[in-house]
């Protein structure tokens, strides 16, 4: 689903790096604040698709080669700036993997916790030196952070903990007038459920569970980090903002 608006330019004047941008949700809010008429570096290890979409988009976008899990290449990341003035980090890196504990690999369990919460870690670590007094952080953690899912335990463990990181970060940054917010998005109609070992699971059973009756898109999820990155939520830090078509919201009696 896909939704026109106008350009009301309710990023303009701000630069965001936005990690795992290349596609997905990522993606989806790079598109949505260069659309406010801001400036976007889209961070991602996808070159090709990368490129493609600074292409796409035009002027105030660049490519920015990023592999979130290692310290140097984010130092390099943010050198490349050479010297201008980042207002923004959304960190949007990350992977799922649907497996049960007892058949989870002590490998696959670091990979995901590596991936979805030391990248944001390294993130707000390495971006939050450079970033802007003023500015504002958002990591994407997911719904699974705040209410856990059977067979998604690595998942579940990283996106728990980027829920936390991002609460401390808050309180850590508040002196800088920075705000730091997670958005937990639910089924999102993205690739990261395209894998494998998503395959059998019963998605009419599974959308049939949401009270709204659908899997959301990444332009929700853009248009809820766009609200936290803008001006009209100066007041809003440390909060985990769920968007799930009301599944957190408890159990219907049909």
């Amino acid at each position: 689903m896909s939704t026109v608006r106008p350009t009301a330019g309710r990023f303009a004047g701000k630069t965001a790096l936005i990690t795992g941008a290349a596609s997905g949700i990522g993606a989806a809010v790079a598109r949505v604040l260069h659309d406010e008429a801001g400036a976007v570096l889209i961070a991602d290890v996808d070159r090709g698709a990368g490129e493609a979409l600074a292409a796409e988009l035009g002027d105030r976008a660049a490519y920015v080669h990023l592999d979130v899990t290692d310290e140097g290449s984010w130092q390099t990341a943010i050198d490349s700036l050479d010297g201008a003035r980042l207002t923004t980090l959304v960190n949007s890196a990350g992977a799922a993997l649907r497996r049960p504990l007892v058949e989870t690999s002590v490998e696959e369990f670091r990979r995901l916790v590596d991936l979805n919460l030391t990248g944001t870690f390294l993130g707000v670590r390495t971006a939050g030196r450079h970033l802007a007094d003023g500015g504002s952080v958002v990591n994407i953690s997911s719904l699974n952070g705040v209410l856990p899912t059977a067979e998604l335990g690595a998942y579940v463990a990283s996106k728990a903990g980027v829920s936390a990181l991002t609460r401390v970060a808050a309180l850590e940054f508040a002196h800088r007038g920075i705000t730091v917010n997670a958005v937990c998005p639910g089924s999102i109609d993205t690739a990261i459920s395209d894998r494998p070992d998503f395959a059998d699971l019963d998605w009419d059973a599974y959308v049939r569970t949401i009270p709204l009756n659908r899997r959301g898109t990444a332009d929700e999820v853009a248009q809820a980090v766009l609200y936290l990155v803008s001006d009209e939520s100066r007041y809003v830090t440390g909060t985990n903002l769920v968007i799930d078509g009301g599944i957190a919201a408890g159990r219907r009696a049909t």
